[in-house]
């Protein structure tokens, strides 16, 4: 475990909300992390949701925070669910775009609702 990381889900969500709203910062988030993260992950989260037998379908949120050559120094996650346990060995190995700081914690909200 990477020192000087958040110890928690609320402290690491409280930094995620805290990350710089510089245009850079917001670029980088919106466009750079979410389009990777949806383009790499949304399919194994497909999977892992179709692979799982009786899927917990529940709400859950997941921070990943970010060294700054974009690997994944920790992960934080709300609630244990059965499709996030399936998905964490892919997140823990991920490497994502070089951030404009780190660390960098990016916040993801998954939810089934349709």
């Amino acid at each position: 475990m990477a020192s000087g990381l958040a110890r928690s889900f609320k402290e690491a969500a409280a930094l995620a909300d805290a990350e710089g709203k510089d245009r850079a910062t917001r670029i980088y988030a919106a466009i750079d992390l979410t389009d990777y993260y949806e383009q790499k992950y949304g399919p194994i989260f497909e999977s892992c949701a179709k692979s799982t037998d009786h899927p917990d379908t529940s709400a859950f949120s997941f921070i990943v925070a970010l060294g700054a050559d974009g690997h994944v120094l920790r992960l934080y996650v709300d609630h244990e669910t059965n499709i996030y346990a399936c998905m964490r060995p892919a997140l823990e190995k991920g490497k994502f775009p070089h951030p404009p700081s780190a660390p960098y914690y990016m916040h993801f909200e998954m939810s089934f609702a349709k």
